[in-house]
C-alpha cells in the first residue's frame, strides 16, 4: 500500500469545506499495480492520486511537493506510521483537493519520502477527503464515484443491500471488520491503498498456511513511511470471507507488519488490499463506520 497514514496528534487536524457534490472519474494504472485517480491540487492537474481507505490523513510524495511548490504547514513536521516503521516527516498545506468538482479545501498533507517503484502517484487522498460521502469503488467497471451526503440510498447502493457496521483501533481512525481465512477468524483493516492482501504469519499458522512451502516465494520489498524494506511471502492462502461475501483461491502475502503489530498484537489480522476488494462493488462511508460488499455491473472480463 502507499505508507499506511495516520493522524497522530491533535495539531495535526484539519478544517475541511466540502462542496455537496458528486464525482465519478476513471480509474487508471500507475505503472506499479496501483489504480489512481485525476486529482487538481490548489486548482493544478489533475495529478494520479490513490484512494485510499488506509489513510487517515492525505499526503504527497516529495517529488510532487516540490514541482508544486507546496508551502510548508506551521509546525513543520508529523510522526507518520507506516506498514514498517514510523518516521518524521514535514507537513505541507494545501488549499484544495479536488476530484471532478468534490473538493477538500484547507487541507495538511503529509510529506512522503519517493517511491522506490516505477509508480508515478502524486499523492494519496485519505478519508479526511473521503468524510461527508459514500464512495463507491468499482474496479472492475474500472471506476470510482463519491457521493457527497446524504444519498439516496436505494439509488447509490441497492435496495434492501445488506450493511456492515465496522469497528476501529484505538490510536487511529481506520475501519476494521470481521474476516474469516479458511474458516479462522480475525480481524482485517479495509484498506483500498494496498495492492495486496496482507496477514499475519500468527494468523496464517491458525488458518493453516505454511508460507515457507514451495508454494510460496518471496514479494517485492514493502517500504513504508520509513522507507526500510520488508520482504514477504507470496502464495495461497485459500478462503477468505468478510461483510457477507466470501472468496476462493485467494492469492495474499504474509508478513509480520509492525502496524498490525501495533494495532492488533499477536491477535489474528490482516489487511483487505485492492486485490481482493476488486472482485466487488465496495461502498464505503467512512464518517458512519459503514461499508457493503455489492456485485460489479461490470464482468471480469472489461
Amino acid at each position: 500500500m502507499n505508507p499506511w497514514v495516520r493522524w497522530i496528534t491533535a495539531s495535526a487536524l484539519i478544517t475541511v469545506a466540502i462542496n455537496h457534490v458528486e464525482a465519478q472519474v476513471a480509474l487508471s494504472a500507475a505503472g506499479d499495480g496501483h489504480d489512481v485517480v485525476p486529482v487538481t491540487v490548489n486548482g493544478r492537474g489533475p495529478y494520479p492520486f490513490v484512494l485510499d481507505t488506509g489513510a487517515d490523513g492525505s499526503a504527497v510524495y516529495q517529488w510532487f511537493a516540490d514541482k508544486a511548490m507546496l508551502k510548508k504547514a506551521p509546525g513543520g513536521t508529523e510522526e507518520l506510521s507506516g506498514q514498517t516503521g514510523s518516521s518524521q516527516v514535514t507537513m505541507y498545506s494545501i488549499g484544495s483537493l479536488e476530484l471532478d468538482g468534490y473538493r477538500l479545501r484547507h487541507a495538511k498533507a503529509y510529506g512522503l519520502p519517493n517511491r522506490h517503484d516505477s509508480g508515478k502517484e502524486a499523492g494519496v487522498l485519505g478519508n479526511d477527503f473521503m468524510d461527508g460521502a459514500v464512495v463507491a469503488f468499482d474496479y472492475l467497471c474500472r471506476r470510482v464515484e463519491v457521493h457527497a451526503k446524504p444519498i439516496d440510498q436505494d439509488k447509490v447502493i441497492g435496495k434492501g443491500a445488506p450493511a456492515t457496521l465496522s469497528g476501529h483501533v484505538k490510536g487511529n481512525d481506520l475501519l476494521i471488520l470481521p474476516v474469516m481465512v479458511n474458516g479462522v477468524s480475525g480481524m482485517a483493516i479495509l484498506d483500498t491503498g494496498s495492492r495486496n492482501t496482507r496477514m499475519t504469519t500468527s494468523f496464517a499458522r491458525a488458518a493453516g498456511i505454511d508460507a515457507s512451502s514451495s508454494e510460496f516465494h518471496d514479494g517485492e520489498p514493502i517500504y513504508g513511511a520509513n522507507s526500510k524494506p520488508m520482504v514477504p511471502r507470496s502464495g495461497p492462502i485459500g478462503s477468505v470471507g468478510f461483510a457477507g461475501v466470501s472468496v476462493n483461491a485467494v492469492t495474499a502475502q504474509v508478513i509480520d507488519l509492525p502496524v498490525l503489530k501495533e494495532d492488533f498484537g499477536e491477535k489474528p489480522a490482516m489487511l483487505l488490499g485492492a486485490d481482493l476488494l476488486g472482485n466487488f462493488r465496495l461502498l464505503y462511508d467512512h464518517q458512519a463506520r459503514v461499508i457493503w460488499v455489492r456485485p460489479s455491473s461490470c464482468s471480469a472480463s472489461k
